[in-house]
């Protein structure tokens, strides 16, 4: 019975949504701001962009050191390596639809 129970926890938290809004609060906040307001060297803020774009380019930022796949940044950022070196795949996805679906009105509000 000890068992199941414990395979029914670790099924259960694998099944589990990864939180896009924690994702950002741990590991972006800081630098990109409250409601991704801020993009450093950039003038366009990070909220609104393409999910799809944004999941590129952080996975890019992830795998800089690596040179995996064939999208990669071009400029080396430590920090942002360090930002995103411990991401999932799955922690990927979620932040960029986080990023994506924050709403670049409300910023000046």
């Amino acid at each position: 019975m000890k068992n199941i129970i414990i395979v029914a926890l670790l099924l259960g938290s694998a099944l589990m949504a990864i939180d896009g809004a924690k994702v950002y609060e741990q590991h972006c906040l800081l630098c990109h701001g409250k409601n991704a307001e801020k993009a450093p060297g950039s003038s366009t803020p990070l909220a609104g962009r393409d999910a799809s774009r944004l999941a590129l380019e952080i996975k890019a930022y992830r795998d800089q050191s690596d040179g995996v796949g064939c999208y990669t940044k071009d400029k080396h950022s430590q920090v942002m390596e360090d930002s995103t070196y411990a991401l999932t795949t799955d922690h990927i996805v979620a932040l960029a639809k986080y990023i994506s679906n924050l709403n670049s009105c409300k910023i000046h509000e």
